[in-house]
């Protein structure tokens, strides 16, 4: 019997310190972004500097970091230095940082949802192991849409001009428009022309090529826009967009071009319920009138993409 209890109590013991064993912990870990537990990317492109800290918390023997991983910095070029294994002092830590830039709330969102989960939050997991088990800490970075600016002077879109000869009127008044390959619109013909005419389509009949249909796609909105810039004084952002749409239309840089159609879209969509300046009289809206005297300058440029 005492051989008994003496087998039991053995037992007993090997696995209370089988269990102290593996609940110590010899590292812990601490992350921030931007000096935070919790931050918020709200303006874009976005550099969020992560700092991670691992302690020694063992009362008497230094502890080897044996790992120390992000589940999604990683991936996007993150090392922790020194580069493990290394040994940690007793009442010591190290320290690592790392600056991940964001060039975009889509780019944000991306990262958001490597965790699994549908949400705006970047909750990504610092890692560390050491001989006894592992120490898991994160911040949380919360991807928000810029804010628009707000709007100091009216825009009106290519739906709005396409249908109000008196704005194009009053537009043209101010002198001729230039939208580089496409030629210099001096009439109201041409300027409907451009509004109303065929991406697809040249005048004359048959398929636009890819460069041309390019360029006419930009040269509307690039006329939208200088109209935009003339009657209501609007500015966009960069302020060079359109003098930058203009240098496009003169090359044969399809890449180039495609990229400026939708910035100058945006921007001629941008204040469009912003009220007129108190002078400017809009006329009425006449599309069928309007398409009626439109007459499409351009023609085939012979030209095609630059590789």
């Amino acid at each position: 019997m005492q051989k008994k209890r003496n087998w039991v109590a053995a037992v007993c013991a090997v696995a209370m310190g089988g269990s102290g064993v593996a609940s110590a912990h010899d590292l812990i870990c601490e992350k921030r972004v931007n000096g935070q537990r919790v931050a918020v990317a709200d303006s874009f492109p976005y550099t969020a500097n992560y700092s991670f800290e691992v302690t020694n918390v063992h009362p008497t023997l230094p502890s080897i970091l044996l790992t120390a991983t992000d589940d999604v910095l990683s991936s996007e070029g993150f090392m922790f230095t020194p580069t493990p294994p290394v040994s940690i002092p007793v009442n010591g830590s190290l320290t690592s940082n790392f600056a991940l830039e964001i060039d975009s709330y889509e780019d944000c969102i991306a990262l958001a949802e490597q965790d699994g989960l549908a949400d705006t939050h970047i909750d990504n997991v610092f890692t560390v192991t050491f001989d006894l088990g592992s120490s898991y800490c994160t911040a949380r970075l919360t991807c928000e849409q810029d804010e628009p600016p707000a709007c100091t002077a009216a825009t009106r879109t290519l739906g709005f001009f396409s249908t109000h000869i008196l704005a194009v009127t009053q537009c043209l008044a101010q002198g001729p428009i230039n939208l580089g390959a496409i030629g210099t619109i001096s009439t109201l013909p041409a300027a409907e022309g451009i509004l109303w005419g065929s991406p697809a389509m040249y005048p004359q009949g048959g398929m636009r090529s890819e460069l041309d249909r390019l360029r006419f796609l930009l040269a509307r909105q690039t006329l939208v826009g200088i109209c935009n810039q003339r009657l209501f004084g609007a500015t966009p952002t960069p302020s060079s967009l359109l003098t930058d749409a203009v240098a496009a239309l003169n090359t044969t840089n399809c890449s180039l071009i495609s990229s400026l159609i939708d910035p100058v879209d945006d921007f001629n969509n941008g204040c469009d319920s912003f009220p007129f300046p108190p002078s400017f009289i809009p006329g009425p809206s006449t599309p069928q009138t309007a398409q009626a005297i439109a007459v499409d300058p351009t023609s085939n440029s012979g030209q095609s993409c630059s590789p």
